[in-house]
């Protein structure tokens, strides 16, 4: 009987043999669904834009749900934090929870589909063979679910250990319900914050500015690094491939 994790991969690219950590199944290509939400990731960011720039209902529940779809997504620039905290000062404390909990699930749902190829697909899988890797893993698979739930509620960065669960396949149902154990009180306890303190909106508002700016920052140089890298894979593998040719012609 085929394995329900091989299942899953068929339906996102084809699949080859395992990984040497963990039962991980790498890709030979992305399939159609990576690229769909893919899209609707882009898509739902762009929306998101515009809102904030427009008059929009910003004391919905609707769209603090809606809002924090790409404010969890695993490359997003938008800090849920500020908004939040903005909300908690005239919503119910447990529906803003639930809503902005609501978003990140479908954000959750879409990282899943989405990076989990990707961080397996073989071309890009190369991270896999390094030292620092291999240890973090053996680290993280220790307790993979209570890291998830400790880092997502904490302020110790998130995106690592999401990363990390991407990387091994980690069960997308085990992951959307760290999520929700660890994010639901978060959001709480930041509406709460919200509710006890009068924190003028303008204070907010510069929070999230600043916020948004230091992603900013620490993406450009993240995302040149990558290009490079990408740059550096095609050149070795053309690299290789001449060689194959010159040795083929040789003989």
């Amino acid at each position: 009987m085929k394995h329900a994790a091989e299942e899953l991969l068929d339906a996102a690219g084809a699949v080859s043999g395992a990984d040497a950590v963990g039962d991980i199944i790498e890709y030979d290509r992305l399939g159609p669904r990576v690229w769909i939400f893919s899209a609707i990731m882009v898509v739902v960011g762009i929306v998101t834009t515009v809102l904030l720039f427009n008059d929009f209902s910003s004391d919905s529940y609707w769209y603090l749900a809606f809002y924090s779809i790409p404010a969890n997504t695993a490359i997003s620039l938008f800090p849920h934090e500020p908004v939040l905290i903005y909300f908690g000062k005239f919503a119910n404390l447990w529906l803003a929870a639930a809503a902005a909990t609501a978003g990140t699930v479908v954000a959750g749902y879409m990282d899943h589909t989405v990076f989990v190829p990707v961080l397996n697909y073989k071309s890009l899988a190369g991270y896999k063979t390094k030292r620092w890797y291999r240890r973090t893993i053996e680290l993280f698979m220790k307790y993979p679910f209570a890291t998830l739930v400790v880092t997502g509620f904490t302020p110790i960065p998130f995106f690592p250990f999401k990363f990390l669960s991407f990387s091994i396949h980690y069960p997308m149902w085990k992951y959307l319900t760290a999520l929700v154990v660890a994010r639901f009180p978060r959001y709480y306890l930041l509406a709460l914050l919200g509710a006890s303190f009068d924190i003028p909106t303008w204070v907010l508002v510069v929070a999230f500015l600043l916020l948004i700016n230091m992603y900013l920052i620490k993406a450009g140089p993240e995302a040149v690094k990558w290009i490079k890298r990408k740059r550096q894979l095609r050149a070795e593998q053309s690299r290789a491939e001449e060689s194959g040719k010159a040795e083929e012609s040789g003989q």
